[in-house]
């Protein structure tokens, strides 16, 4: 997700302007059936993506996603659906992510984070500050790409709800085990979420 005040170049930036995008409401509550599975649009404001605004606001998340994104690859958006998932009672499964979900991952918003982190090295550092309004045009739409991701997300939860009284260390253990990360590296994140 789009990088932060602190001065880390990935993650969700939570700034005036992703405050304002999480504060936005849609112009009416998710319906969850499959007329409304069809226009993405209409469910951009799920309750994931109002949990994902909430727990990235909290002191430390950010840090401790941005951790696992930059240097075990984690997915920050399937992180965030599996807390999510454990706040509901929910167990997180792989079957969670749809192809769909990953397509859009690789082909939207990597490229977006990665032009973001160039322009910001290669461009404004360079080359002055005149690009840098630019660089948060690309920054703002990066998270919008996220806010689809999550809404792909949201989606394939209704359709794959897995268990009941499932804890955030359960949740991140199965997730961990799908991306071959360590338990060991969610402690932060368990930490400042629990």
């Amino acid at each position: 997700m789009a990088d932060s005040q602190n001065g880390l170049n990935t993650g969700l930036n939570i700034d005036t302007s992703i405050e304002a995008q999480c504060a936005t409401k849609a112009s009416a509550s998710p319906q969850h059936n499959d007329a409304m599975k069809d226009d993405l649009a209409s469910r951009l404001d799920n309750p994931l993506w109002q949990y994902a605004c909430q727990i990235y606001a909290k002191p430390g998340v950010e840090r401790a996603l941005l951790e696992l994104q930059d240097s075990h690859g984690a997915d920050i958006n399937v992180i965030l659906q599996s807390l999510w998932l454990a706040s509901q009672g929910h167990a997180w499964g792989p079957t969670h992510v749809s192809n769909m979900y990953t397509v859009w991952m690789s082909e939207q918003i990597q490229p977006l984070r990665l032009m973001r982190r160039k322009m910001k090295d290669e461009w404004v550092a360079k080359h002055g500050q005149e690009f840098e309004g630019f660089r948060q045009q690309v920054k703002t739409l990066e998270l919008q790409a996220e806010q689809y991701g999550l809404a792909m997300l949201f989606v394939t939860t209704f359709e794959k709800q897995e268990g009941h009284d499932v804890s955030v260390t359960t949740n991140l253990k199965r997730l961990g085990q799908d991306m071959n990360i360590l338990p060991k590296h969610f402690l932060a994140l368990i930490n400042v979420v629990e």
